[in-house]
């Protein structure tokens, strides 16, 4: 299809594709290249825009290969797989210097959604582009401002395919085809679930909308620019890297604790294995038959009978260590040592180490200063927990909050509430608080009913 005429179809309100190979990566990579991507593309399409006024010259730069393989190539140096958000990959030099982050939208990709932010775009006095990212999908949609007629851009880095490996521009002109293709990558799953115990996949079906427009842009080294930008997401995986090594430390820390009661009690049977062998061991006592030699150091302990054919017995004062029983003594005497460093290490770790509990809730192990007592009933949830419950009640005017918990338990005839003060110290907003104040108050007030209204 020839330039001239794609571009022709594309104003006349017609859909059009452009499909290229995309080697930088596939379907098993992690979403952080998409976003790396889907952030490029944005920043040189705003580079073409202000390049160039005329709207057909924009289009034309961008559905060039060039342009796409520009967008790809900032990947090809991302080392790691590790995930990173949007917004730490908006904040290095490079984005940030060019885009501008306008607004921020979380919710499930329905039509009515996708359509608000495309509508959202059109209130823009200038370009613009959303960065829509659901796990494993990023696409850009891009906005662009005409005088006649606006044009929308498509840039799907990564095409859901497991044969090929392919990047694709949609343009159009028409709001609601975009947001159908929009909604054909990120379809929405109906899930009826539980509301506590699916709470996770029910957030793994949302999307994330990342509103921005053009900010002026330096062109001046821009290579380095580029470098010093991967440079500092490199340190930020690092910095995810060394979280999760903390965490590993502490179950480490765990698995030392109870080697040391395994040590205890295997040091308890090696002394019980040390004293048994201590006192089977009988002692060993030289014998001189002739009674005229003596031996130095001899002592004449006992005269025989004649039963023995009177032979004189004598034994030596300092009898001869057995070997194996000098050895023992000498493990005997390591192992107290090592009993002895032990305990002071089990000590010190009991000492700093503070208690878990398990949340009934999320399932997760907290630290016991996270967790929030609820007195009525006596259950014990973590912070993040208590506070996602309080203010969901909220919104929804339900009062009073009974524990969520209890509310799992459907034999619980007598369920524990929250109450006001628990409340304050989760950290809700001051209008959520002032419509819990509206909520506490309104089981104290009587309604009074209009007359005429009675009348009627």
């Amino acid at each position: 299809m020839e330039l001239h005429k794609f571009i022709s179809d594309v104003l006349d309100g017609k859909a059009r594709v452009l499909s290229f190979d995309n080697v930088v990566f596939g379907p098993g990579k992690d979403i952080t290249p998409g976003v790396l991507s889907a952030l490029n593309f944005a920043r040189l399409a705003f580079a073409a825009e202000g390049s160039t006024p005329v709207l057909s010259q924009i289009l034309s730069l961008l559905c060039s290969k060039k342009t796409v393989d520009t967008a790809l190539a900032i990947c090809r140096e991302w080392p790691s797989d590790i995930h990173l958000e949007v917004e730490d990959v908006y904040h290095i030099p490079l984005f940030e210097m060019s885009l501008k982050l306008v607004s921020t939208a979380y919710d499930s990709p329905s039509p009515h959604h996708i359509t608000s932010l495309l509508e959202n775009l059109r209130t823009l006095n200038s370009s613009s582009a959303v960065l829509i990212a659901r796990y494993p999908d990023v696409i850009t949609c891009l906005r662009l401002r005409a005088p006649t007629q606006d044009v929308f851009v498509l840039f799907n880095p990564r095409v859901s395919s497991e044969d090929e490996q392919v990047a694709s521009l949609t343009f159009c002109i028409s709001l609601q085809e975009i947001a159908q293709r929009l909604c054909d990558v990120f379809p929405v799953n109906n899930i009826h679930t539980q509301a506590i115990f699916d709470r996770q996949a029910q957030l793994l079906q949302k999307c994330t909308g990342h509103v921005f427009v053009p900010r002026t842009t330096y062109h001046d080294g821009e290579e380095s620019l580029i470098m010093s930008s991967l440079t500092l997401l490199t340190l930020r995986a690092e910095l995810e890297e060394l979280t999760r090594d903390n965490g590993g430390l502490k179950r480490e820390r765990q698995r030392l604790e109870k080697s040391i009661v395994d040590l205890e009690a295997q040091l308890e049977g090696e002394k019980a294995k040390a004293n048994r062998a201590q006192f089977s061991k009988p002692s060993v006592m030289k014998t001189t038959w002739n009674a005229s030699v003596l031996p130095s150091r001899g002592v004449l302990l006992t005269k025989p009978s004649r039963s023995t054919s009177e032979r004189d017995y004598f034994f030596d004062a300092e009898d001869e260590m057995d070997p194996g029983l000098e050895f023992a003594l000498q493990l005997q005497a390591k192992f107290d040592s090592e009993n002895e460093k032990l305990l002071k290490q089990r000590g010190e770790l009991m000492r700093t180490a503070q208690r878990q509990y398990h949340c009934g809730i999320c399932l997760d192990d907290f630290p016991e200063d996270d967790a929030v007592h609820i007195d009525a009933c006596g259950h014990e949830i973590c912070r993040d927990c208590a506070r996602g419950h309080v203010c969901s009640k909220i919104e929804e005017h339900r009062f009073p909050v009974i524990c969520p918990v209890c509310m799992a338990d459907h034999k619980n005839q007598n369920p524990g509430t929250i109450p006001g003060t628990l409340v304050q110290l989760l950290g809700v907003s001051e209008e959520q608080w002032a419509t819990w104040v509206e909520m506490e108050i309104a089981q104290f007030s009587i309604s009074i009913d209009c007359r005429k209204c009675v009348l009627l």
